[in-house]
């Protein structure tokens, strides 16, 4: 199994900047820079850019990076078995390997751009770079990781059973992007919105990040690893059962 997911691996690095990488490595770098640099200058211009003891670009790269990553684990995982039909022909190929693979592959991407885009601001603007708690820092990133390989696993058969389900997806995912307080700090909000938020687990996983990243952050009662990691065993343990039944149909329903 891991040879194939290796190959698989290898595969998807190739075909992703293969063909055209300085396309691909400017997309990678460019899409959450120019997020950054768009919401600096509105902040700035609306003079809301101070959050207590944490650099405000910094706070934006523990935002944006994170929720990219786990946005596209889910689209290159709902998208990885029509991109790669012509693999499923061969046995030893099967989806959940296709998936692997795919979200590996986000997560080592997005892990070193997290880690370049600190390295950049903490030079270039004199700040400090080391997180306060690296190995919870590690685990969050992670888990949110694996929160999007979960909800992956489920949407993928969903998109191939029902039409028009990506549209809705993506919908989602844009909703989920300002509700999980990748802008903003959690605190400002009111306490009644704040224990709504909180039942969304990408928020508590952001949160979880940037606590154990910036000394001095606030800490939010209720955020904790138990919930976002026990919902992300949940809807994993649910993806697993529905492709234990279904694995050989994805692909072909429509």
């Amino acid at each position: 199994m891991t040879h194939i997911i290796g190959a698989l691996f290898l595969r998807e690095l190739k075909t992703r900047f293969g063909k055209n990488k300085r396309l691909g490595y400017f997309w990678i770098i460019g899409e959450p820079m120019s997020h950054i640099i768009f919401f600096l200058i509105i902040f700035t211009l609306i003079r809301a850019r101070s959050v207590p003891q944490v650099p405000f670009e910094m706070f934006l790269v523990t935002g944006f990076v994170p929720f990219f990553m786990f946005r596209n684990i889910i689209q290159q995982i709902m998208a990885g078995v029509s991109a790669n039909l012509a693999l499923m022909a061969y046995k030893p190929v099967k989806p959940i390997h296709i998936f692997i693979a795919r979200a590996l592959l986000e997560v080592c991407i997005y892990f070193t751009v997290f880690v370049l885009f600190m390295v950049g601001f903490g030079w270039f603007l004199d700040l400090p770079i080391l997180p306060m708690n690296f190995l919870e820092v590690v685990i969050a990133f992670i888990g949110l990781a694996f929160l999007g390989f979960s909800l992956g696993v489920c949407l993928a058969f969903l998109s191939s059973e029902l039409e028009y389900t990506q549209i809705f997806i993506n919908y989602g995912i844009n909703i989920l992007y300002f509700a999980s307080a990748v802008l903003y700090p959690l605190w400002i909000l009111p306490n009644h919105i704040v224990d709504v938020l909180l039942y969304n687990p990408i928020l508590q996983f952001l949160e979880i990040l940037r606590e154990n990243y910036f000394r001095g952050y606030p800490h939010i009662p209720g955020v904790s690893f138990i919930y976002p990691f026990s919902f992300s065993i949940i809807i994993l343990f649910i993806g697993l059962w529905y492709y234990y039944f279904r694995y050989k149909y994805l692909g072909r329903i429509k």
